[in-house]
């Protein structure tokens, strides 16, 4: 009160509330699924629940239950199958998608082939060194070179050559024997590879696919990769394959063009990404 001396009490100002990220339902029920699917207790290829079994396990209305569907959708982790046969199939996420969203990020920002390339040279030669130090090194070694003597029985046909050849890139990576490294390592090269397919079949059409001398040079490097990896030579498996990598893809990146995972009518390149195998 005015006139007993004190200082009248002002009234501290209210926080301002904190902003609350609660997920909606439709969020929360794709997040329950979502953690099903990739624990591996909801089975690729099968089948989810029928809607109205789902309802009874989740207390939601049927939009947010199919809310949740377009969620998952969106990400890869089901298919919706509409029509008579309809149903929702688990889809586990797969190498082949990773590397083409990749493909997608590097295509928008008009990424080069040398920048591919680069990339692709420093981290594809790891490998070669990982599988020179596994334990089954010599059995790596001749696969190797059974891909290499294959694809030295197509030397006449450069695109077929070309599919050789990248396998023997694909089998080298998925040996390195660490799940990450290949997995990573192999969505740069399943993007390489697109680009080296599409440049082949341009060059042979055109007639400027590398000569038959080149293509043997291609078939001696990839044989003293295998052998450095079957004798368990880390370091020179290291070294060779780099030399090779920056040998070879200067015929793809020296057109001066950039990544693309889409042809020129919208329509989506194969990446030739496959399963990481274990063991």
């Amino acid at each position: 009160m005015a006139g007993n001396g004190r200082e009248p009490t002002v009234a501290r100002p209210m926080p301002q509330p904190q902003r609350l990220n609660t997920p909606s339902v439709a969020e929360a029920v794709a997040s329950q699924l979502r953690s099903r699917i990739l624990d591996g207790d909801l089975v690729d290829g099968s089948e989810l629940p029928p809607e109205a079994a789902l309802l009874e396990q989740f207390p939601v209305s049927r939009p947010s239950l199919r809310e949740a569907f377009r969620i998952l959708e969106t990400e890869g982790l089901i298919t919706v199958r509409r029509g008579k046969r309809g149903g929702i199939l688990i889809t586990h996420p797969q190498p082949a998608g990773a590397a083409y969203h990749v493909g997608l990020l590097l295509h928008s920002r008009h990424t080069s082939l040398t920048d591919l390339a680069e990339a692709r040279n420093l981290v594809e030669p790891l490998t070669a060194e990982h599988a020179a130090r596994r334990r089954n090194h010599r059995k790596i070694g001749r696969e190797l070179s059974a891909l290499t003597r294959e694809a030295e029985e197509q030397l006449e046909d450069g695109l077929k050559f070309t599919e050789l050849s990248t396998q023997f890139h694909h089998h080298l990576v998925m040996s390195a024997g660490n799940e990450t490294l290949q997995i990573l390592v192999g969505v740069i090269e399943g993007l390489w590879n697109t680009q080296e397919l599409t440049w082949a079949a341009s060059a042979v059409v055109e007639g400027q696919y590398p000569a038959i001398a080149l293509r043997r040079e291609v078939v001696r490097a990839h044989l003293r990769i295998s052998d450095a990896i079957e004798q368990g030579d880390a370091g020179e498996a290291l070294r060779l394959t780099r030399a090779h990598l920056k040998a070879t893809s200067r015929f793809v990146a020296s057109s001066g063009g950039e990544v693309r995972v889409l042809d020129e009518h919208g329509g989506r390149r194969q990446v030739p990404v496959r399963t990481v195998t274990r063991g």
